[in-house]
């Protein structure tokens, strides 16, 4: 019967053991690793802590006839740490890597068992047997401690018995490779998150303009993917993304914008349409000025017929000049759209010739710079933009992401893409396009419209930005449920 019973416990401790292997939330271990011990156990009580710099930290603690269960969902327990003393009986336990069994609390001298003692005088409960196993990794080196208290058989309280030690020891090795393993896989997955932010951080750094571009976009996508799990209507109402979900569409986030590394500066942080050519058109207009101011002059020495026409044709220049002048002032002006009336006004400034001057008021690169309608980018300025998504793909193929990940660099590439097939850079359409795409195009867009820190325009209203979304809903670009459920929620309302 024994025998039997004690076969019962190994054929359990297997499936606990493929259990462990097979969780992969860290808080969700913890609480695993002491739910199945103190099952095994029969245990009413237990703590699970873990090693941290120096100190025994609590982490899981359970109690069945306190109806006690807290750290299970990772918040704080509120217990100060143990420190590392051999009169208690955890520490001793992590110090010397052994199991320690403790038949009665009140019969023994080996430990101090005053907390316990308090405890029980202050709410009525009866400690009496305890034991602790170390949890020890692969390396023999001990990360966690679990504490047992109250054997319990047939309704009474009974001392942990040897073979139960002995399962609960081997448990405890199990338990101590899994959390090394998932500690492994988090060290790595933040040395990972660690190098994304780098680059992300050398990004940043080429266009102080779009500093917190990634990370506003990481925050959006995080509170648009929990509003999603909340909203009860139309095509998304049952949707949800979990945690894990969640991580990803923030790491795609943090991403997606990583190809602008090899945007040329002079393109990046082009402020207005003709940037420091600017500096170039206002000392050729001041260097024209100057030269027809000294026609003029030496005019006056004419006969006064001669004089008087010099001086029309000179009022007459200066007047162009100086609506040039306000013309390209206007123009260069990020916010002006250059209309047809300005188009023609710009045409004329770069095709009028002053009598006695070879120069044109205009380069021919500030003229191109100056016709530009929308923006500060010339079609070719804007082509080396777009590319940064080909370049983002290049640079996300060169990384291995792990199994979990692996969604990422498609979610990040394609965040340009518009259901109506006019996005770039792969002209992707309707369901071709994902879901988390489509969340990622609608946040890059609102965060680019209402971002305050550009230099070649003012940031919008929300309320604006919405109706500038709403109207590409109705050309078909964007997914009018998706800008829906964003606008009417608090989604939208993070702003750094």
């Amino acid at each position: 019967m024994v025998n039997t019973k004690i076969n019962d416990y190994y054929e359990k401790l297997i499936k606990v053991g493929m259990a462990l292997t097979a969780e992969k939330d860290y808080n969700r271990l913890l609480e695993l690793i002491l739910t199945e011990m103190r099952k095994i156990a029969n245990a009413d009580g237990g703590t699970l802590y873990i090693l941290t710099e120096g100190q025994l930290c609590h982490k899981i603690m359970q109690n069945v006839s306190m109806n006690v269960f807290l750290g299970g969902g990772g918040e704080s327990i509120g217990f100060a740490p143990i420190v590392m003393d051999e009169a208690n009986i955890s520490a001793y336990a992590a110090i010397h890597q052994t199991a320690v069994n403790i038949p009665d609390v009140y019969h023994t001298n080996l430990f101090d068992f005053s907390g316990p003692k308090n405890f029980d005088k202050e709410t009525g409960y009866v400690t009496k047997s305890m034991m602790a196993v170390p949890l020890i990794n692969r390396s023999d080196e001990v990360i966690g401690v679990v504490q047992l208290i109250n054997a319990i058989e047939e309704g009474e309280l009974v001392p942990f018995n040897k073979e139960i030690e002995k399962i609960c020891l081997a448990l405890s090795s199990q338990a101590g490779v899994a959390l090394e393993n998932m500690q492994y896989v988090e060290n790595i997955r933040g040395l990972f998150d660690s190098f994304v932010k780098v680059l992300v951080t050398a990004v940043e750094e080429r266009t102080p303009y779009n500093a917190n571009h990634s990370r506003n976009v990481a925050v959006f996508v995080e509170r648009f993917a929990k509003a999603i799990n909340t909203w009860q209507e139309g095509p998304y109402a049952g949707t949800f993304f979990d945690e894990e979900h969640i991580k990803r569409l923030v790491m795609a986030a943090w991403v997606h914008d990583i190809g602008k590394v090899t945007v040329p500066e002079n393109v990046m942080n082009k402020p207005t349409r003709l940037a420091s050519e600017f500096d170039i058109v206002s000392k050729q207009i001041e260097l024209i000025e100057a030269k027809i101011n000294e026609r003029y002059y030496q005019a006056l020495i004419e006969p006064d017929t001669v004089q008087a026409t010099a001086r029309e044709l000179w009022e007459m220049d200066l007047a162009f000049i100086k609506h040039a002048r306000e013309i390209v002032q206007k123009v260069n002006e990020p916010s002006t759209f250059v209309d047809e009336t300005l188009l023609r006004d710009i045409d004329e400034i770069y095709m009028r010739h002053f009598i006695g001057v070879e120069e044109s008021l205009l380069t021919d690169k500030a003229y191109e710079f100056l016709r530009i309608q929308r923006g500060t980018l010339t079609h070719e300025e804007r082509t080396i933009m777009e590319n940064h998504v080909v370049t983002t793909e290049k640079m996300l193929s060169k990384m291995t992401f792990p199994k979990d990940l692996k969604e990422v660099p498609c979610w990040a590439v394609n965040h340009h893409e518009f259901l109506d097939g006019s996005g770039y850079s792969r002209g992707l359409k309707g369901d071709e396009i994902s879901t988390e795409v489509r969340m990622l195009t609608i946040i890059d867009i609102y965060d680019a419209l209402t971002a305050t820190d550009r230099p070649y325009k003012k940031g919008m209203p929300p309320e604006r930005a919405f109706m500038i979304l709403g109207n590409m809903v109705k050309e078909g670009k964007l997914d009018g449920e998706l800008l829906k459920i964003f606008e009417h929620t608090d989604a939208w309302q993070f702003k750094n």
